[in-house]
């Protein structure tokens, strides 16, 4: 079961990749999500000007907004979005992707919520860094508001936390290990695993055995 309550994480625009080539079809599905920007292009990462907000074109903006989109990013910044790419909320994703988005295939809005013990680790473990400000994600685990309402829940991902979420356990290509050690699979429709359970298994073996 879901420990209750969840607190909201941050919201994620985010481009999906294929299946990684280390794994296979047996423990990931043919496209992975997830909020690390290692096994997804992130939106919204520092989009100060018009020469960083060139990777917008990667989320279907067309080149001749890119001016638009920078202007957008620093009237948004601390208000809605947080560092490096975090959405305080699904409708600022959503106004976004209608002002400036032609192409929408292919983009999906990830959610990410934490249970209760587990922000209170993060804000307890991970203080902001003196001087650099804190990150989206820290900033919403303080707020401590629920999850919006709306979204379907896909599951758990194993994430790593030091200057906001970081690497995926698949990262790694723990899966692989959690199955032949764990009896532990990913879901082959969603690529996350299934309950609070698992993940929490999976999360204290990986500390164990690596430290991580």
């Amino acid at each position: 079961m879901i420990q209750s309550p969840i607190s909201a994480g941050g919201y994620f625009l985010l481009r999906p990749i294929d299946r990684p080539t280390w794994t296979g079809p047996d423990l990931l599905p043919a496209i992975v999500h997830s909020v690390s920007g290692c096994l997804a292009e992130p939106a919204f990462e520092f989009w100060w000007n018009e020469n960083d907000a060139a990777e917008a074109t990667v989320f279907g903006v067309p080149p001749s907004r890119l001016a638009d989109v920078a202007s957008w990013y620093r009237q948004h910044f601390d208000v809605d979005l947080g560092a490096p790419n975090v959405a305080f909320s699904p409708a600022v994703i959503s106004g976004f992707v209608e002002a400036f988005v032609e192409d929408r295939e292919g983009l999906v809005i990830l959610g990410c919520g934490l249970a209760e013990a587990d922000r209170e680790r993060i804000l307890s473990d991970h203080p902001a860094p003196t001087g650099l400000g804190e990150y989206g994600v820290y900033l919403m685990l303080e707020r401590g508001v629920p999850m919006e309402p709306g979204g379907e829940v896909l599951g758990f991902e194993i994430l790593s936390y030091e200057y906001g979420l970081e690497h995926s356990w698949l990262c790694n290509h723990l899966e692989e290990e959690a199955r032949s050690v764990l009896r532990i699979t990913p879901n082959l429709d969603t690529g996350f695993l299934d309950s609070y359970e698992e993940a929490a298994t999976v999360a204290r073996y990986i500390t164990k055995a690596t430290g991580w």
